[in-house]
């Protein structure tokens, strides 16, 4: 993922670079044909800042709010401080990197989840990211995966498999482990 500059504002991470950087990627990566007859929504929710929806069309139409939509696919929530944390650390590719690989694969895995997942992502300095992620507005069944920030930009940049960070102890599942194994398209 390309460096995000440290001073960018939320608003502008959420409004305008992310909706492009996900364009971007879909295009490049030529997945446009098989995203035509698609509509994808998504919420971010960012504690102490406000909230952010997307609505995709096709992989090319972005249409983006400063207010929530009813019944999104997937609504992500996070603090203001760790998102503030996560950009001026360069830290955004599990939050960036699914929407800039989406693939009709990934859309239908989205499509047909329901439940929720939390992300809590350890820093070298120990803090905690916390990024709580509901699919289709259902609560349950949910799960937890806990590891290092570091394994989880890996898993965005296809540099690790999240089936081997598990096997190798690198990340832990609390939960609905068949729910967990449900999520992993979105992460491949």
């Amino acid at each position: 993922m390309q460096n995000i500059p440290t001073d960018i504002s939320i608003k502008d991470l959420l409004t305008d670079l992310s909706p492009r950087l996900a364009k971007e990627g879909i295009e490049k990566a030529g997945k446009l044909p098989e995203l035509a007859g698609t509509e994808f929504t998504l919420v971010v929710d960012v504690t102490g800042e406000g909230v952010y929806s997307y609505i995709v069309k096709d992989g090319k139409e972005f249409t983006i709010k400063n207010e929530a939509i009813a019944d999104p696919m997937v609504k992500i929530a996070l603090s203001k401080d760790d998102l503030e944390k996560m950009i001026a650390t360069q830290n955004l590719d599990m939050l960036l990197g699914i929407q800039q690989d989406l693939s009709k694969v990934k859309y239908n895995a989205l499509k047909s989840l329901k439940g929720s997942f939390k992300a809590e992502l350890k820093n070298t300095d120990g803090s905690v990211y916390l990024i709580q992620t509901v699919c289709n507005g259902s609560a349950s069944p949910n799960c937890t995966f806990k590891m290092k920030t570091e394994d989880s930009a890996k898993i965005a940049k296809k540099q690790a498999h999240p089936v081997n960070l598990f096997m190798s102890g690198a990340m832990q599942i609390e939960g609905d482990m068949a729910f967990a194994m449900q999520t992993q398209p979105l992460f491949t």
